[in-house]
This record gives structure tokens, sequence and C-alpha cells, in this order.
């Protein structure tokens, strides 16, 4: 796959995943404020967490041996002796065997940590084992379908699809036409669509071949595909476990309420991601070409880019949210009040990643794999425990400084061990003076008051904001790509191009 055409996937899937994004804000600040109660919205989000967990778990791995050794089994061998999807199918379905039993003889455990001040979480147990099944099916094929070329569907699928349906039963309930339980079950199901979605685009496409032996390409490869398979498999759920430990700490210590603002603060920084999500599905086989080909140059090329292009993006879409921070809890009442300095903090640890760029892609499909799973665990070393200390101390605000404090050390070890080990830093005058001149923005439009009505003044203030920070990065030069895509979105407009 071609530098232009990851482009172009990247940008539709960034448009997509964009829209999905407004929907889910949508659904955030309009549908679930009117249709749900505080802690009904908590504990959609602990099952949400929760599945993400336990669905990553379900896979044993087998996407992540995906991920690293399709590519040369499409080089390799043909459609008839491929036998990987077969392999990594069947491992899976053991996986989500053992996970749902666990799920289900652990039920009792589970509730003495999150039923105690949840009989919410108590009453609707059965959609979480539903959903994990639903979702895991997507997980376990989406893989597949970003290596048949289908990023922007899985996009569609994942990000915009998931978040109508969403909409549509928010909806049922807020006119009265469901009742809470009927939600729920609905709820379950919610994956049912984009699974049966990914599954038909597979077949159509002969992307999902199913060779039940052994290929003389496996025997080779079986220690490096179990070898790959468990540290991978091992690194990823450390990670997810650390993503959802703060919604899963703050329910059980303090209830749902907790729980439910807290996601809408993350929700909300999770917003500065989204360019991130979709480079990193869109760049996962040129990455992996670039190591085959031992190309440093195309790769360096590659991750001082996406540190730029992803931190410029993330000062936008971070400063709107920062400058709006008291509007936003102004809009959704007291009870998110205490939402705002620990939606600050976690904007400013996703800064912090954006500015890493693609150095976990480039650590995973790198013949030194092995530290992915060595920096994950160091990840989740440093923040879970963190997370329990501070969460149980200082409750949303110990969070958001866990956060903080185990991205910054994450990241610094990840991107330490790119320079030192292959040579790739990203880093130059441009990057600094990029992050200078941004802060120094938003702290100085941070000091503008806040006089008008909320809405007003979020308007006023976004639109103030948006236009000065596009003026110093256009005439900045930060990015040729962002200024390319201004020169040609500039020479569309009749006037401009008459000029």
């Amino acid at each position: 796959m071609s530098g232009n055409t990851i482009q172009r996937q990247s940008i539709l899937s960034t448009i997509i995943i964009f829209v999905g994004f407004a929907f889910g804000a949508f659904n955030l600040l309009v549908l679930q404020k009117w249709a749900l109660t505080t802690e009904q919205w908590g504990l959609t989000r602990v099952i949400t967490e929760s599945a993400i967990l336990l669905a990553s778990f379900a896979t044993f791995g087998s996407t992540a041996i995906v991920a690293k050794f399709l590519p040369f089994y499409i080089r390799y061998q043909n459609e008839k002796s491929n036998d990987l999807p077969f392999i990594t199918l069947f491992l899976a379905f053991i996986g989500i065997i053992v996970t749902t039993i666990l799920v289900i003889l652990f039920k009792p455990y589970i509730l003495v940590i999150f039923g105690k001040n949840n009989p919410f979480f108590t009453k609707y147990y059965y959609v979480l084992p539903t959903f994990v099944i639903m979702q895991f099916v997507f997980v376990t094929l989406e893989i597949h379908a970003v290596y048949a070329g289908k990023i922007v569907w899985v996009n569609a699928l994942k990000e915009l699809l998931f978040r109508l349906l969403t909409s549509v039963i928010l909806l049922g309930i807020g006119f009265k036409l469901l009742n809470f339980d009927q939600f729920m079950l609905l709820f379950a199901f919610i994956y049912l669509l984009p699974s049966a979605g990914l599954v038909y685009i597979l077949l159509k496409n002969k992307r999902l071949p199913i060779v039940p032996r052994l290929s003389s390409l496996t025997q080779r490869l079986s220690s490096k595909l179990i070898t790959l398979g468990a540290f991978v498999f091992t690194s990823s759920i450390s990670q997810i476990a650390f993503t959802v430990c703060s919604t899963l700490f703050l329910a059980g210590k303090s209830g749902l309420k907790y729980a439910g603002v807290w996601a809408v603060a993350d929700y909300f920084s999770t917003v500065l991601e989204v360019p991130m999500r979709s480079l990193q599905s869109s760049s996962i086989p040129l990455i992996a070409e670039y190591w085959r080909a031992k190309n440093y140059t195309g790769l360096l090329s590659l991750y001082k880019k996406s540190c730029i292009n992803l931190l410029i993006v993330g000062f936008a879409l971070g400063g709107v949210i920062i400058l709006n921070a008291k509007n936003l809890t102004a809009y959704f009442g007291p009870d998110y009040q205490m939402m705002a300095l620990p939606l600050i903090i976690l904007v400013t640890s996703k800064w912090i990643n954006l500015g890493t760029g693609l150095n976990s892609m480039i650590i995973q499909l790198s013949s030194k794999w092995r530290f992915d799973f060595f920096s994950n665990m160091i990840y989740s070393i440093v923040g879970i425990p963190l997370n329990f200390v501070l969460i149980h101390y200082y409750d949303m605000m110990g969070a958001a400084i866990a956060n903080f404090i185990a991205m910054f050390v994450f990241n610094f070890v990840r991107s330490t061990f790119i320079w030192k080990r292959f040579g790739l830093f990203p880093y130059d005058f441009k990057f600094l003076k990029l992050c200078v001149i941004s802060m120094l923005l938003i702290f100085g439009m941070s000091k503008i008051p806040y006089n008008l009505h909320y809405i007003i003044d979020a308007i006023l203030r976004t639109s103030l904001f948006i236009l000065i920070f596009l003026f110093i990065i256009i005439k900045g030069r930060f990015s040729n790509e962002i200024n390319e895509i201004w020169k040609k979105w500039m020479m569309k407009i009749p006037v401009i191009n008459k000029l």
C-alpha cells in the first residue's frame, strides 16, 4: 500500500470517525442527558469498559498474530494454502468460550466488587457477557478487514454505525418507546449489526479463507507465532486494563454516578485521539513493508510527520475543550462541577501521547516487538496502582493525575527506545516551537472572562481560538501536509481560484 493510499484512507477514515464522534457527542450532550440518569449512563460505561477488556482477552492474542504475520502469508501463500485465518479464528473461538465461562463463574466475586454501591449493575449483569461476545466478533475480524484494504468500511461500522444505533435506542427510551429493561437488552446486542457487516465484507471479498490444515510455512513459524501471540496479547491486555481501570475503580469506590461523570471527561479527551486511531490502522501495511525492506528513511519520515501532524490536530481539539471546560460543566449541571480540572489534565496527557506519533506501531511491527510487551507492562505497573491509590484519596482528580503520570512515563520509555535502538528521532526546533506557541495561545485565551451565557461564550471562544490557531499553523508552515490540504481547499473557492 502506497503512502498516497494511506493518506487518502486516513483522511476518509478521519472524516468518518469525526462524523461518528459527532453522533457520539450528540448522544452524550443531548440524548443521554435527556434520556438517562447519571447512574444509568454510568452503568452503560462500566459495561462498555469491562467488555473492551474482556473481548480483547478473549482473542488469546490471535489479532496480534494476524497483524504481524498476515503480510508474509499473503506474499508466500496462495489463497488455498493460507491457513493463518483458520488458525487464528480457532484460537479466538477457544478464547471466547473460556472468557464467557469465567464471566459466569466469577459473577458472585465481580458483584462483591462493583455491586456493593451499584444495584443497577447487579440487576443487569447479564448484559456483560452478551456485550462481550458481540464485541469480540468485531474485534477478531477487524484486522482481517484492514488487510483486505477495507479500513474505511471498518471505521464506518465501528465508529459511525455503532453510535447511530446508540442514538436510536436512546431516542427509544427518551420518547418512552422503550423502558430501561428493553434499552439494556438492545444495548447488549448493539455490536450485532457492525459484526455482521464485517462478516459480509470479508466473505464478499473472499478475504477469509478457511484452510483447516497446517501449511509448511506455519510449521516453520509456529514458535514465532506462539511467542509473538503470547507477548503482544499480554501487552495489549495490560494496556487495556490500565485504560479501563479508572472507570472501574471509581464505580467500585464511589458508585456509578462518579463513573458516569468520569466517562464524560474521558470521552472529551479521547476525541483528541481520533486522527491517531485512523492513522494507526491505515499505516500498518506500510510500516510492516518498511521494516521488511529495512527502509529506515521511510520510517523516520512517517514517524516525524505523524508526531507533528497528530499534535497539531491535538492542540486544536484540546484547546477547544480546555477553553470550554467551564461551559461544559455549566451545561451538564451540578453533578458535573467536579469534572473541569480533571478534564484539563486528561487533555494534557493526550497531548503527550499524540506528540509521540506512531511509536506504538513502529515497535509492534519491528523485530524488537517484545519491547512493546515490556513497555506496556511498565504502563500498567505504574498506572494501575497509581489509579487505585490516588482514586482512594482524590476520586476523579486522582484518576486524572494517575493517567498523566503513567502516560508520560510510558511514552518517554518507548520514544527513548526507538531513538537509541533504531536511531529514529522525530523531534526538531519546529516541533518545540509548535508546543510553546500552542500552549501560550491556550493559556492566554483561558484568561478571557466568562461573562456570557455558556452557549454564546462557547461559540465565540471556540471560533476565535480556531481562527487564530489556524492562522498560526498555516503561516508558520509547521506541516507540509496541512498546508497542501489548505491550498487545495482554497483553490476550490471560486473567488480565490480566479486570483
